[in-house]
């Protein structure tokens, strides 16, 4: 029986003196289906079968994170396997330390269960669902690991409220890596950081990328046509009067002078130097930074699939702990971006579902309704297009937006606050107005808002100065929602992940009254698009134990009195 010898540390697993039967095994196991390979002329012509790996045949490489699936594979199949890798960093933390002026509460047990998990292995995936208190658990795993830690996340507003969580319930000071901020600088002008950090993707990965020559000096050369195109259109507009012949001599004699005054090739690549000079000495200072973390932890990692993410994990060496936490990992519909979260963090260790959690009542009891459009919208057809049809059957529709007002005046009337998700900036300013003139108190807040706009909107929600508060997909991830009496889904849509995020939104437990929640849905049925993704959302609920149970019969409305709910307006 051959033994298979794999040596690993936080970022890459090599085989060492492999056979090349297990090289073979190895390199099928990390295989995956590239996305688009159909359209290729190499698999057309059977050249390809359209497969590629993550592990490099030649070097006999892999990512980490795959070692318990690789070890898992060979030894079902007979093989042997001997693991070496140095031992982790011993956590300078200890076990079941406050984080939060909560008391213990014994529902909550799998969250330190989760922290141990993570101090034994190193490194996994928490599949948590929404309102499992994902945010909790990075806090308790940095109380037990206490060495540098760098919390990640793709969203200022979340990164802004883990500091401010880390800071104020920990008394732990946080530097900040994004939104314009890295770190600080010293009295002798190097960079500093705190040992624990919260950091944005976007700007770990701005700092990272490196451009080539070519690449620099064509960026540089389209943006200055771009900027004289822009001059023109402005000049065009501004003399739209003039006699047509005299403004296309006009026009004419600024692009000459544009031309004239337009910086040389040699200029042009001067500058693209430059500017490589200082995106690399950004690119050196982070990935410098980066190798000082020892403990990660992703907040929300499905989007880990993404390069992103994928690029600033390779770069952290000494991040033995690695925590991905996330309700929905591994449902993109790219097979290669699937395994790219696995590639960087390993294996699901531990899955907290919604069921669990609404069956402890850490999570309302959710009820689902949905509201049937009755008439076809105006030049709405069964094969419109997707944009035309999410805009005449969704934004623009009368009826479904008329019937979001009416859910959200019956939940008023109960007490109830009342939170509706957009997809589109304009039908929140529609539905703002429609409810505004139904009597409600409403607030609408998108990215284009502020850190300060949105969380000032959260807190009016929680102290009930307002009604309702309209949200873009701002409010899909990570956003401590107050407790909220019942969530309307205006954005139709099919996404799996945007879906069960959004679901959640609505299901923190309630302080006071029944711990329940009203979810509002709709059966977009005049086109196929609309129809396919109402069908898709449909069935990822009916599909959701703790959900299916509750879906309300249609044509029937909640019933609020039978649930303890009594008219307050």
């Amino acid at each position: 029986m051959e033994t298979v010898t794999i040596a690993r540390n936080a970022v890459v697993a090599k085989l060492k003196d492999p056979s090349r039967d297990v090289k073979l095994r190895v390199q099928q196991i990390l295989s995956y289906m590239v996305a688009g390979a159909e359209n290729t002329a190499r698999f057309k012509s059977s050249a390809w079968d359209g497969r590629s790996s993550f592990f490099d045949f030649r070097q006999c490489t892999f990512p980490a994170g795959f070692v318990p699936l690789v070890v898992a594979k060979l030894q079902r199949e007979g093989y042997k396997i001997n693991l070496v890798r140095k031992p982790l960093p011993a956590p300078l933390g200890v076990a079941g330390a406050k984080v939060d002026s909560f008391p213990d509460d014994p529902r909550y047990s799998y969250q330190p269960e989760i922290v141990e998990k993570v101090v034994k292995h190193g490194a996994m995936i928490a599949q948590v669902a929404t309102g499992g208190g994902k945010s909790r658990i990075a806090k308790l795993l940095y109380a037990r690991i206490r060495r540098p830690t760098l919390f990640l996340t793709t969203r200022s507003l979340l990164m802004y409220q883990m500091k401010d969580s880390f800071e104020k319930d920990m008394g732990v000071e946080c530097s900040v890596l994004g939104d314009g901020q890295f770190g600080s600088v010293n009295a002798a002008g190097q960079m500093t950081i705190k040992p624990m950090c919260v950091g944005m993707v976007q700007t770990l990965t701005a700092r990272l990328t490196v451009k080539t020559l070519p690449q620099q000096f064509e960026e540089i050369y389209d943006s200055l046509i771009a900027a004289e195109e822009k001059e023109v259109a402005a000049f065009k507009r501004k003399h739209k009067a003039l006699d047509p012949k005299k403004l296309a001599h006009a026009v004419e004699e600024l692009v000459k002078r544009q031309k004239s005054a337009r910086a040389t090739a040699e200029q042009i690549k001067k500058e693209a130097v430059k500017r490589i000079t200082v995106q690399q000495a950004l690119h050196d200072q982070t990935v410098a930074l980066l190798s000082k973390f020892e403990c990660v932890i992703m907040e929300e990692a499905h989007e880990a699939s993404g390069n992103s993410y994928y690029d600033i994990m390779r770069h952290c060496v000494n991040a033995h702990y690695r925590l991905a936490l996330t309700a929905t990992p591994f449902m993109k519909e790219d097979e290669e971006a699937n395994m790219r979260l696995m590639a960087c963090c390993g294996p699901v260790g531990y899955r907290v579902t919604e069921k669990q959690l609404i069956d402890a009542g850490i999570l309302a009891k959710p009820f689902f309704k949905y509201v049937t459009i009755k008439n076809r919208p105006p030049k709405l057809y069964r094969h419109t297009g997707w944009q035309a049809a999410y805009r005449l059957g969704v934004v623009e529709c009368k009826e479904r937006n008329e019937l979001v007002v009416a859910e959200a005046v019956k939940a008023h009337r109960y007490g109830l606050s009342v939170m509706a998700l957009v997809q589109h900036t304009a039908h929140g300013d529609l539905l703002k107005h429609m409810l505004t003139l139904a009597g409600l108190r409403v607030r609408f807040i998108s990215g284009e808002c502020d850190h300060a706009t949105r969380k000032a909107a959260l807190k009016e929600l929680a102290d009930k100065k307002i009604d309702v508060l309209i949200g873009t997909t701002i409010l899909d991830v990570g956003v401590d929602v107050p407790a909220t009496g019942m969530i309307i889904l205006t954005g139709a849509g099919k996404a799996e992940v945007a879906l069960r995020q959004r679901i959640g939104r609505g299901l923190r437990a309630k302080k006071s009254g029944p711990n329940v929640a009203f979810i509002v849905d709709f059966e977009d049925i005049f086109n196929d698009h609309l129809k396919v993704h109402y069908q898709q959302r449909h069935a990822i609920v009916a599909g959701t134990p703790g959900f299916a149970e509750n879906i309300i019969p249609p044509g029937t409305d909640f019933d609020y009195a039978g649930l303890g709910f009594v008219p307050v307006i």
